[in-house]
């Protein structure tokens, strides 16, 4: 594996003082690939992060991108991840990526002097509702989950679904959800699992999971809350960012969050225009969205040269 690049050193708003960063990156499906632009920019301007949050798609762009790997895989895993989706569909193109990918994370976020890296999914707290989702009633309600996010309709999710953030560092007493080794793939999975269209159920230590945007499609706040100055929050829309698909909490540019100045990149324009789609994408359009990512975030650490590395960090030695 090559060298992470070192911790960057945050600036306080008054520039006396460095603190930590973090990244919250939200999800978006095949629109994620602007996210990995973005972070592979960082990457290349040694811009990286105490902690990583990231949910859904953007898992495994935010893991290799707290583990040093975003530039060198690039945009070569969207390509191979939207041309497979047209034969093996979404629940086992998610799977492949995971056995493919799943070992470089596994030795990277884990070792000793790693950023931390959070992981978010959607826990079914009810039974009746967890036998909905893991048999062959799921699809139907998916379907109906999404027309409610234009209703603004959250009665279900609410009655039903917990956000549930893994990290890898939970020290004793503390009772957030611990990602391992041992369960990262299914995690990994989990956080991914939109009910329309996954048709393999999702398990967590035999209990019931879904996709993460129901609930924490981008996890800002759970960043924020460990102990960051800035956090910068990647969308893939040009529109108003949010915490989940139904609009809930809005994660707004300047403002602060338990303590954190919120940085927002996202694109200028719907990557529809350029050929991607939330589940559908041209290779043309993939690339160019890749490219626009990149092109973002070069721009934004010309703009904030204060969150530039220093010459070594907690990142060091990680390979």
């Amino acid at each position: 594996m090559t060298d992470a690049k070192p911790t960057a050193v945050v600036g306080t708003t008054d520039g006396s003082a460095p603190g930590r960063l973090g990244i919250a990156v939200a999800s978006g499906m095949l629109k994620g690939v602007y996210g990995h632009g973005v972070l592979s920019a960082f990457e290349e301007r040694g811009l990286g992060a105490d902690v990583y949050g990231t949910a859904s798609s953007s898992g495994l762009s935010g893991g290799l991108a707290a583990v040093g790997r975003a530039r060198e895989v690039g945009v070569g895993y969207w390509l191979g991840a939207a041309a497979a989706a047209l034969d093996k569909g979404m629940s086992n193109v998610v799977l492949d990526s995971i056995a493919e990918y799943g070992p470089t994370l596994r030795e990277g976020l884990f070792r000793t002097g790693a950023p931390e890296y959070l992981l978010a999914t959607s826990k079914v707290t009810d039974p009746a509702a967890a036998e909905t989702t893991q048999g062959p009633g799921a699809k139907a309600l998916g379907k109906q989950l999404l027309r409610n996010v234009f209703s603004g309709d959250r009665g279900w999710v609410e009655q039903n679904l917990a956000p549930a953030v893994f990290s890898t560092q939970v020290a004793p007493g503390d009772d957030r959800p611990r990602l391992t080794p041992e369960n990262y793939d299914a995690v990994a999975y989990a956080s991914t699992r939109m009910l329309h269209a996954w048709t393999i159920p999702a398990e967590v230590g035999g209990e019931a999971y879904v996709d993460a945007s129901y609930t924490c499609s981008c996890p800002a706040r759970e960043v924020a809350a460990r102990g960051v100055g800035v956090l910068i929050a990647i969308g893939s829309d040009p529109f108003p960012l949010f915490r989940d698909l139904y609009a809930s909490e809005e994660i707004v540019d300047g403002s602060v969050l338990d303590g954190a100045r919120v940085l927002v990149v996202k694109p200028d324009e719907d990557l529809k225009s350029l050929g991607v789609d939330y589940a559908t994408a041209t290779a043309e359009g993939l690339a160019k969205a890749y490219e626009t990512g990149l092109d973002a975030g070069h721009r934004f650490v010309d703009g904030h040269p204060e969150l530039l590395a220093a010459p070594t960090g907690h990142q060091e030695g990680v390979a």
